[in-house]
This record gives C-alpha cells, sequence and structure tokens, in this order.
C-alpha cells in the first residue's frame, strides 16, 4: 500500500476519534453522559448478540452499517432523538459532515462507507432495516439503565422507532421487555416539590380530574385548593412531576381545635392523582414528602378525613380525643408528632366551604 494512502487513512481515523467526545443525551448507568462511539460499539454488540435470529442477511454488511451509521456526527455532533423533529435538516446536514470527514480517503473505503451510510438512511434492505431497529431499541435500553435528570421524559421510549422494531417477531419481543422497563421507570420517575405560580391552573385541573368519578366527593375540591390558597391558609402545597407533567397535589392548611389550640396542627387534604397515574404509588410518594416536610415546620400533629385502611399505612388511626362534627369516628384519624395530644373537636378554615 502507498505511503499516502496509509496517512490518509490514519487521518480519517484521527478525525473520526471526534466520536469518542460527542455526547448523547443519554446518561449512563453511573450517570456520565454517553458518547456517540458508545453508542454504536453497543449496537454492534447488540447485532452480534442477536445475529443467530436473523437468517439471509449479510452480517458482514450489518455490523458495518452499526459502526458508520452515525459517524456523520463527529463533526457537528448529535441531536437527541426527541428533538429531531425540531431539525429537519439533520440528516442533509449528517450526510455533509459525511462526505467532508471521508473526503481524504481513497475510493474503496470512501465509497464503502459513503454508500453502506446511505444505504443506513434509505431503511430499504434488510440488513438496514435491521440496525434501523436495533438503533432505537439500543437506544430505549440506555435511556432506562441510565441515571438520568429527573426531569427526563421517558414516555418519549413508548413511541420512539415503532414503525422499525415491529418488523420481526424478535424485535416485538425485545420491544415489549423494554417498553415493561420503561413503564418502571416511569412510576420511579416522580419529582416532588413545592408548588410554584405556573402550576396553579394544572393542580386545579387535576384536582377536578381526580375527583370526577369520586361517589362521596363534593366535586369542589379544586375550588377549596384555591380558597386556601387565597386566604393565605395553603401552608404547604407539593406537587408530584413526572417527565414535566404535573400528576399529583397534596394540600396541607392549618386546624383549630376547640380546647384553644390554634397552632400547630394541620388538616391534610385534599390529596389528588391522575386517574391514569392513580395506583401506581403516587399518592404514597405525596403522603411520605408530605408528612416529612410537615415536621421540618415544626408540626406538631396532622389530621385527615378518608380511608383508615389506606391511611393507615401512613401511621394515621382514629382517636376519641380529636373529632370531627358530623362524619364516623373511624373515618376521621390523626397522626401526632409529639406525645401529647389535645382534647377537642377539630375546626378546618372556611374555605372547605368553597363551591366555586
Amino acid at each position: 500500500m502507498e505511503l499516502n494512502v496509509i496517512q490518509n487513512r490514519l487521518t480519517f481515523l484521527r478525525e473520526a476519534e471526534k466520536l469518542k467526545n460527542v455526547t448523547r443525551f443519554s446518561h449512563t448507568s453511573n450517570g456520565r453522559q454517553e458518547s456517540t462511539a458508545e453508542h454504536s460499539w453497543r449496537l454492534c454488540l447488540m447485532a452480534v448478540i442477536f445475529a443467530d435470529q436473523f437468517k439471509d442477511i449479510d452480517f458482514e454488511k450489518l455490523l458495518k452499517i452499526c459502526l458508520i451509521h452515525d459517524l456523520g456526527e463527529a463533526i457537528h455532533g448529535d441531536i437527541p432523538a426527541i428533538l429531531k423533529d425540531q431539525f429537519p435538516a439533520k440528516n442533509q446536514q449528517e450526510k455533509q459532515d459525511l462526505y467532508q470527514l471521508t473526503e481524504c480517503l481513497d475510493d474503496q473505503p470512501q465509497m464503502l462507507i459513503r454508500s453502506l451510510w446511505q444505504e443506513y438512511e434509505d431503511a430499504t434492505t434488510p440488513e438496514a432495516k435491521i440496525v434501523k431497529a436495533l438503533d432505537k431499541l439500543e437506544t430505549i435500553l440506555q435511556h432506562n439503565q441510565g441515571i438520568n435528570s429527573p426531569d427526563f421524559d421517558y414516555e418519549f421510549n413508548l413511541s420512539y422507532g415503532e414503525k422499525y422494531t415491529n418488523d420481526s417477531p424478535l424485535l416485538k419481543q425485545i420491544r415489549a421487555i423494554l417498553d415493561e422497563e420503561t413503564q418502571e421507570r416511569i412510576k420511579m420517575n416522580i419529582h416532588i416539590r413545592d408548588e410554584n405560580p405556573s402550576d396553579i391552573e394544572r393542580i386545579f385541573n387535576l384536582t377536578k380530574a381526580a375527583f370526577a368519578t369520586e361517589q362521596h366527593s363534593s366535586h369542589t375540591e379544586q375550588f377549596i385548593v384555591n380558597a386556601l390558597r387565597n386566604s393565605n391558609q395553603l401552608t404547604l402545597s407539593l406537587v408530584a412531576a413526572c417527565n414535566n407533567k404535573i400528576i399529583g397535589h397534596i394540600a396541607f392548611s392549618p386546624v383549630q381545635i376547640s380546647d384553644g389550640t390554634t397552632t400547630g396542627w394541620y388538616g391534610l387534604g385534599p390529596i389528588s392523582v391522575l386517574p391514569e397515574y392513580q395506583g401506581q404509588g403516587v399518592g404514597s410518594k405525596l403522603m411520605y414528602a408530605g408528612i416529612e416536610a410537615l415536621k421540618d415546620l415544626d408540626a406538631v400533629g396532622c389530621v385527615l378525613l378518608g380511608e383508615p385502611e389506606y391511611y393507615g399505612r401512613f401511621g394515621f388511626k382514629a382517636d376519641s380525643r380529636l373529632v370531627l362534627a358530623g362524619v364516623p369516628a373511624e373515618y376521621f384519624q390523626i397522626l401526632p408528632f409529639t406525645e401529647y395530644v389535645p382534647t377537642g373537636e377539630v375546626v378546618y378554615s372556611d374555605a372547605f366551604n368553597a363551591t366555586e
């Protein structure tokens, strides 16, 4: 081989090394952003692992496509899959970058890389279609495995690359497993925080939706929350956020007791979770976070009206020393934070009478 050809191929490899420094939206299992080169490596490994299940394909070609499919990102970097719709010229830019990157090569490797890249883009051959599908699946696998930011949009996984992963029974099986993992990550990816002004309308709507079909609801809970806030009685207002979406809310407000106790005790409620997220632990996360937040305010106790079986798991129980007029004793429960419990009738804020 001529010396200048060798030098030019080494020049190409030096330029391709930049792919090691191109970071992707995904994070690794220790929280570090992964590089495009790392993604390409595991895509190749994925192809090797499942190669025995793909009949009548050119495996050497498939592996080569895996290696070069993102090579164009070495120059201008990666655009996250979740943002690709905002960059319609992405593929054209990558093609220009790939041609620039391979300009120094002699004809044989240059034509090979460019033609395989185009084959991947067109996704018309069996090998290219498989790589397209595995590329999406590897990305989803990394999303689920990585330590991502609290607002990471796991729901994106559920529709990403569907048209490619439905091409074979195996790809569908892999997709089903990863979709199940995604659903579990969605459940875990819940962040509890204080409400902010931009949440107010969403809290109103989710509270309304949460109680819309509740048989024993007054269907005024959303008005109660607003009235508490407007009267400066909303001591704690926490939201559960999942992938930038408000899916749950819990409110705490001061109560008074007829024995003269006017400070230190709070009423819990309403607590609301969007119907489609109920039964997934959102309410429990709000309960635990709310109780701890109350303790940080030096509260001495909390009361609520609700199902004994559910709220009992958080330490609430009926206590004859505190009562709420007009309700069955077993449904009015308390959680004291100190040994002393006052005696008397509990009175909630007037905001609980709000109807609009």
